[in-house]
């Protein structure tokens, strides 16, 4: 599993890595190993480009990137 597939994962279930998150975004990124190109694609919001690079199929955003099983 590519590490920006994992981190959307932990983003709903670990909430202290949601935390980390809120208050450094990026700093939060590359601590989990995503590449410029997927950090962007993430500050972007951008569904589609999250999708491609992730992997994963049942990504939703309401504004929030989200992974639902």
């Amino acid at each position: 599993m590519s590490s920006l597939a994992q981190l959307l994962k932990n983003l709903g279930s670990d909430p202290q890595l949601a935390e980390s998150y809120q208050r450094d975004p990026e700093g939060t990124m590359k601590t989990a190993g995503l590449n410029d190109e997927e950090i962007q694609a993430m500050l972007n919001k951008d569904l589609e480009k999250l999708k491609e690079l992730s992997g994963l199929d049942n990504l939703k955003s309401n504004g929030v990137i989200e992974w639902h099983e």
